[in-house]
């Protein structure tokens, strides 16, 4: 019976707060998607944040667009 084996170490984005962790750590709670401390938050709330990141994201991304139009002007 064959195991499988551990993926590498990666470094990721939590959905929730944007941090940088890695992940798998061993003895970290962190999951593939959430960082150590966005995993203890309740599933609603987190749900929330990650709705509220993602548009933060989206709103970063067209204001350099609009910066950078103006710069090229």
């Amino acid at each position: 019976m064959a195991t499988k084996s551990q993926p590498a170490t990666r470094i990721r984005t939590c959905h929730a707060c944007g941090r940088q962790y890695e992940y798998p750590l061993k003895g970290n709670s962190a999951t593939r998607h959430h960082c150590e401390d966005c995993v203890e938050v309740p599933e609603h709330l987190r749900r929330v944040a990650e709705r509220l990141f993602a548009r933060v994201q989206t709103l970063e991304t067209a204001l350099k667009r609009i910066e950078n139009k103006l710069a090229g002007n």
